[in-house]
């Protein structure tokens, strides 16, 4: 029997963003398989993206344009966009973010094939806004070949390894995300990996070793400027470890808000190494290393910028060890033979 056709509703919240918006929504504008409504959800701009966003709906007839009357942020936004949507499953994308022609067409089909599965996910490209690759996330793939990962499955992969799931490149149940209770606000930029974590964790989720968006870093960016920010992430991974800890042993693996903290802390470090000022005293507080770790870091900033990167970064990654180095290995390696077969665009 064939499985039942999603209806999809692709929410884009922006504030801002008129620049940008012309490559996300003409992104889903060329999907091979279009999705049935898209709803953009004005956050208050002070720019003319209204403007742009009316542009687009003269030949866009499925979507539709959300206004916020005062600013209610990135999570209140996306809550009330899958409120509204009136799609079996939804994509939350970004505003200055961009999706493979082929992602809907291709990711749905996966979800409608595993009607157990929360949400379906597949790999995304890094860039920098002008074009410099930055790699291939998630960094260590949870499956080299489409694969339902049951609760189970996603409990003992989260003992391994996270972040797998990406939003850019993830299209979500509406009703998981609604019985979850949507996107928490207090989890700031936490939310949406925090959501993905806890129905995988219910539900299970399909992964698809296939890259097929763009996820376009950029300092400024909501998710970005808060991961360097060392008071606000001290905040936000407390917050999201306590729901955590409440839910252990019933939705989260027992032991897993500790391993989430090591993550997430090595995850924002991380992106203060690759910044272009490096700044060992903020690594270290991202890290929450001690005086032996700042000297280290310290030195490490006399060497020439490679190295340093490396050096910062191989140490984090023996104290906090954020992911399987084995499976980091076997992912690679796949990644390598894909690209010699000129599979990866």
């Amino acid at each position: 029997m064939p499985s039942a056709r999603l209806h999809l509703t692709a929410i884009i919240p922006n504030r801002n963003h008129s620049a940008l918006l012309p490559r996300s929504l003409g992104a889903l504008r060329r999907q091979s398989r279009q999705p049935d409504e898209i709803i953009v959800i004005d956050d208050a701009s002070s720019d003319n993206s209204r403007d742009v966003v009316r542009e687009f709906m003269a030949s866009m007839p499925q979507l539709r344009l959300l206004e916020n009357p005062v600013r209610l942020g990135v999570e209140r936004s996306l809550n009330r966009g899958v409120q509204e949507a009136t799609g079996d499953a939804v994509y939350c994308g970004a505003a200055d973010d961009a999706t493979d022609p082929e992602f809907f067409e291709v990711v749905l089909d996966a979800l409608e094939r595993h009607p157990e599965a929360a949400l379906a996910c597949s790999e995304a490209r890094v860039l920098t806004e002008n074009g410099t690759p930055l790699g291939l996330r998630p960094i260590s793939m949870p499956a080299f070949r489409e694969t339902y990962l049951s609760p189970a499955d996603t409990a003992n992969m989260l003992r391994r390894m996270d972040n797998c799931m990406l939003s850019v490149v993830a299209i979500w149940r509406r009703d998981r995300i609604l019985a979850a209770g949507g996107f928490d606000p207090a989890l700031g930029s936490f939310a949406d990996s925090f959501l993905q974590r806890r129905i995988a964790l219910e539900s299970g989720f399909v992964f698809v070793p296939k890259v097929l968006g763009t996820w376009f870093v950029q300092p400024e960016s909501y998710s970005r400027s808060s991961s360097v920010n060392a008071d606000l992430m001290d905040r936000l991974i407390g917050a999201c470890c306590d729901r955590m800890k409440t839910a252990e042993g019933v939705v989260f693996p027992a032991g897993y808000s500790e391993v989430f903290v090591r993550r997430a802390r090595f995850a924002c470090a991380r992106i203060a190494t690759m910044a272009p000022s490096y700044d060992p005293g903020l690594i270290n507080a991202l890290a929450h290393g001690g005086s032996a770790e700042k000297r280290f870091l310290t030195l490490a900033g006399w060497l020439p910028d490679a190295l340093r990167r490396l050096a910062a970064l191989g140490w984090l990654t023996l104290r906090l060890r954020p992911t399987s180095l084995v499976r980091l290995q076997q992912s690679a390696a796949y990644r390598l033979r894909r690209k010699w077969q000129g599979l990866v665009a």
